[in-house]
């Protein structure tokens, strides 16, 4: 019995050939074969030949559909034959051959978008780094394929990030958010105590991914990617709405308003901390439709309306939780000192700046 693929666009055919083979189709009788016979997958790592003796086995049976092709059968299965697996095809619970589906070769496609923080200098609290990739990735190994070293010296900085499970994905698996550990970072706990701070204060650190973290597909990355950062002082206060500037739009057009912080900030935050609404003269307000998206760096946020800017009135809606690089927040300090008073929680979700369109004369 000889075993063969048969390649048609993307779906895969099993053919089989059994003329001639005594035993299986000697009388010739094809029509009872689709009955009698069974594909099973041999296992993964099976080094068994098609001439290997007969076998008594009790493999579950693939679905599929087997159906006459030429002079012999095809077996199409129900769901895709896996690469760098064997097959068998049995008789009467016997495997008289086997066939192994060629591994596909592994081709790099995918790569690393962007890692973030956008910008030269870090404080020495960072709390978060993110990586973008260009498609979903294998979600369960990134420590052994981040490293952070000191750019000088080229020594590695070991447990810089948080290990923990689940890692912080996003739903496409293409976004990762490392956690630099938060226990080094906060001041009284024992693992600063003990290790200090992540990162070091005046040097330069850099940030690398390598190639061989694989995607989702089992594929390595096409190739590796790094980040170098300042780090420069740590940052305990409060994200300061109260410091931003506005860069406000005229009235009855749509150009865009800008809001530029007092320092880089969250950049995914930022996108879904912000929001512009009309006010109206009944004391109630309404959003402005429209899109708004955050500079790269995260120093400032861009909003364009949908429809021209009202000749009234509005604010600018600040979602408290909206937090900086070092996790310093609208609402609260990371690594707060209780002796500052002025570091105290701000006990509300929203605050908002008034600000009106240039040219309103309300």
């Amino acid at each position: 019995m000889r075993l063969s693929w048969r390649e048609e666009g993307d779906r895969t055919a099993l053919v089989v050939d059994a003329s001639g083979d005594d035993g299986v189709a000697a009388e010739g009788d094809w029509a009872v074969l689709p009955d009698a016979l069974v594909t099973a997958p041999a296992g993964a790592q099976s080094t068994v030949e098609p001439a290997a003796p007969r076998q008594t086995v009790a493999w579950p049976s693939m679905a599929g559909q087997w159906s006459r092709e030429g002079d012999g059968l095809r077996f199409d299965p129900r769901f895709p034959f896996l690469a760098g697996v064997t097959y068998a095809v049995l008789c009467d619970g016997r495997r008289v051959a086997a066939l192994t589906r060629p591994a596909r070769p592994l081709r790099a496609t995918t790569r690393v978008v962007a890692i973030e923080p956008d910008v030269p200098q870090v404080p020495l609290n960072l709390l978060r780094v993110s990586v973008q990739f260009s498609a979903p990735m294998r979600d369960d190994c990134a420590l052994r394929h981040v490293h952070v070293t000191d750019a000088a010296t080229g020594a590695r900085r070991d447990g810089v990030f948080l290990d923990m499970t689940p890692q912080l994905w996003d739903a496409s698996r293409t976004r990762l958010t490392l956690l630099l550990d938060p226990g080094r970072i906060k001041r009284g706990l024992v693992p600063h105590q003990e290790s200090g701070y992540p990162l070091e204060e005046g040097r330069t650190c850099v940030v690398t991914i390598d190639a061989a973290w694989p995607d989702a597909q089992g594929q390595p990355l096409g190739e590796g990617a790094a980040r170098s950062y300042v780090v420069g002082p740590a940052v305990r206060a409060r994200v300061r709405p109260d410091w931003w500037v506005l860069d406000l739009p005229a009235a009855g057009t749509r150009d865009p308003l800008v809001v530029r912080f007092e320092r880089p900030l969250d950049r995914v935050l930022v996108d879904g901390s912000l929001r512009a609404l009309a006010d109206h003269p009944g004391g109630e307000s309404e959003p402005i439709p429209g899109a708004g998206e955050a500079q790269p760096d995260g120093r400032a946020w861009r909003f364009v309306p949908a429809q021209p800017w009202p000749g009234a009135p509005c604010r600018l809606r600040v979602r408290t939780r909206l937090e900086d690089l070092a996790g310093n927040a609208v609402s609260r300090v990371f690594d707060r000192d209780l002796t500052r008073r002025e570091d105290d929680p701000v006990d509300a979700p929203w605050l908002d700046l008034p600000f009106a369109p240039r040219g309103d004369v309300g």
